[in-house]
């Protein structure tokens, strides 16, 4: 099996995305603060599979996604 070069933007993004899961992890924690670690995580997988059922339920959340699709496509980060 070949491994694939990754990307610097790819690395840097999957670095954002780990960060940006460590603070929902906390976030659940402030939720149920009797929670254990690896339980938000868990909690958190769920919540993430979860999101599909979510964006359908709200199409302005779709919209909101697009919009900043849009805005990462053309470089515009908030």
């Amino acid at each position: 099996m070949t491994k694939q070069k990754i990307s610097s933007k790819v690395v840097r993004a999957r670095n954002l995305a780990i960060y940006e899961l460590e603070k929902f992890f906390d976030y659940i924690r402030t939720i149920d603060p009797q929670l254990e670690p690896n339980q938000a995580i868990v909690l958190a997988a769920f919540v993430l599979a979860d999101l599909p059922n979510l964006f359908k339920q709200n199409p302005e959340l779709v919209d909101r996604i697009k919009e900043i699709a849009t805005n990462i496509k053309l470089g515009n980060r908030r």
